[in-house]
């Protein structure tokens, strides 16, 4: 791609693969199991289990898939991208004309991402995002280009940011001093934020993480349960082996238990995966803070870089899953406006898991504005959130005692198993209740809202006042009577983010949320 400026382009043509890739897959898996399922007729020298009616079928299948090929190559050959001098244009000139235009003011974020699939191909994706509500829940543009040019193509988008970023600094009278400051920046910046693959290599990252760095946040972030169902899977698949083994027509019993073990195999897969995923999803991490932007990167099957602007940011969550919990170990995400959009996005990481200390040292180098969060102090539920809670636990008993006289009635055999059932419900509704109890909790002070949530795990939310969209608050007549209450307060972010439950307190700090939004400049 050649200069971008007031020139028509179209996304690079591998687009089309990524887009009918999943829906090949899928059809492959369906066709398969069908096929396994049909074992028994395959082992007996019948291939008539792939004629007739399920030939039919399959030629359906691929004919929809053809025509679906068909369609995305023709919206492709007639998308165009331009960008003109204030704005982004996307034209799609199908039967159903179409023009979307997006101020360069109003784009939050412009990243980049690349895939297996696409560093195969030399392509790379650009992702932008503005900070609309209206589309908080889908990333609203992606370009794929090759990489040089997604990476021109950046740098383009990203200079016309600065310059609507300091014309709008001039028009609302700010001082000279934070032109000169974005100048300074765009100068010095303009070739590291080219890409994360060229320029920004020349410069030292604030933090460069190492293979025990990213070996430990994998660790802290094993997730117990896919642990507990990895190990299952695995005992499972050893106790069917031995069984299968042990048949004496060994081929048949093989092919006819293949289509159930390729349904336990993506369970198995799926619980692996989410338990290695973050050793291999931030390979190569690295952050760094230039002027009022973050720059993130990392990854192995997928490289990410973000570019992301710190008035964007509307609060720093962070977490501790069980183990990091029990070893003193937390890790800052952020909740920024635009970017969460993507299911990819949600955990747009900070800093990984690290000591307290060492995350006090990160956020002061890359995000100051929030490092003092780290010390305020979250205030556990009162106790008297106990009897606020009478309520919905009575119904809870009344539920699980309904549905078990019920269940006894229409089985009378299985009774007593039925009511050992209801009971450890309700053991498991009261254990909830008391681990919420020990981790919930509430902090406020000048600047900031800090709210606490979690069962096994912990995690924490800090907000600006100023940041709060709305906030509301509620009490029961019970609680009224106790003098607590809950609530919840709304940011500007994707739906994941966008609403955060205030647990129950006591105290001003409903006041100081009001105060601190009616007080923001």
């Amino acid at each position: 791609m050649e200069e971008n400026k007031n020139r028509r382009f179209r996304n690079h043509i591998s687009i089309v693969a990524e887009q009918v890739g999943g829906g090949i897959v899928a059809i492959g898996a369906v066709l398969l199991v069908n096929l396994l399922q049909e074992a028994d007729e395959l082992s007996g020298e019948d291939l008539s289990a792939v004629t007739g009616r399920g030939s039919l079928i399959m030629a359906v299948i691929l004919l929809f898939l053809a025509a679906g090929i068909v369609n995305r190559i023709f919206v492709w050959a007639k998308t165009y991208i331009s960008i003109e001098e204030n704005a982004v244009v996307i034209e799609r000139g199908t039967m159903n004309k179409k023009k979307n235009t997006i101020g360069i003011r109003n784009i939050s974020n412009i990243n980049l991402e690349q895939n297996l699939f696409e560093m195969l191909l030399g392509t790379c994706k650009v992702k932008m995002d503005t900070n609309s509500r209206s589309t908080a829940d889908s990333t609203d543009v992606k370009i794929v280009l090759k990489k040089a040019d997604a990476e021109r193509f950046k740098q383009e988008i990203t200079r016309k940011m600065q310059a609507a970023e300091r014309a709008a600094a001039v028009q609302s009278g700010m001082a000279a001093e934070n032109e000169q400051k974005e100048n300074a920046a765009s100068v010095c910046g303009a070739a590291r934020e080219a890409g994360p693959y060229a320029a920004q290599e020349e410069e030292a990252y604030d933090f460069h993480a190492e293979f025990g760095d990213v070996f430990q946040h994998g660790l802290f972030s094993i997730n117990i349960f896919s642990m507990i169902i990895l190990i299952l899977g695995i005992a499972g698949a050893v106790v069917t082996a031995v069984r299968i083994l042990g048949q004496p027509d060994l081929m048949t019993s093989v092919l006819s238990a293949a289509a159930g073990a390729v349904a336990a195999g993506a369970v198995f897969l799926s619980a692996l995966w989410d338990t290695v995923k973050d050793f291999i999803r931030y390979y190569d991490f690295r952050a760094k803070r230039r002027g009022e932007r973050i720059f993130i990167r990392y990854g192995f099957l997928k490289k990410v870089e973000y570019t992301i602007p710190v008035d964007k940011i509307q609060a720093l969550k962070v977490r501790q899953s069980l183990v990091a919990r029990l070893f003193g170990r937390y890790m800052a995400e952020i909740v920024n406006v635009g970017m969460g959009d993507d299911k990819d996005e949600r955990n747009s990481f900070l800093v990984l898991y690290s000591t307290k200390e060492q995350l006090r040292e990160r956020l002061a180098l890359l995000l100051p504005e929030f490092a003092e969060t780290v010390e305020l102090e979250t205030e556990r539920m009162p106790g008297s959130a106990w009897a606020a809670w009478i309520s919905p636990l009575a119904v809870c008993c009344a539920a699980a005692a309904a549905c078990g006289g019920v269940c006894a009635e229409l089985w009378p055999q299985y009774a007593a198993f039925i009511w050992i059932g209801a009971c450890v419900f309700l053991l498991l509704v009261l254990t909830g209740m008391l681990l919420k109890y020990r981790t919930d909790g509430i902090g406020a002070d000048k600047n900031f809202l800090k709210l606490c949530h979690g069962y096994f795990g912990r995690n924490y939310i800090s907000v600006r006042y100023r940041n709060i969209q709305y906030a509301e608050f509620r009490q029961s007549f019970i609680a009224r009577a106790c003098g607590i209450q809950k609530g919840e307060i709304h940011l500007l972010a994707s739906s994941a983010d966008a609403a955060h439950n205030i647990p129950y307190f006591k105290g001003d700090a409903a006041e100081k949320i009001r105060r601190g939004m009616l007080e923001r400049s």
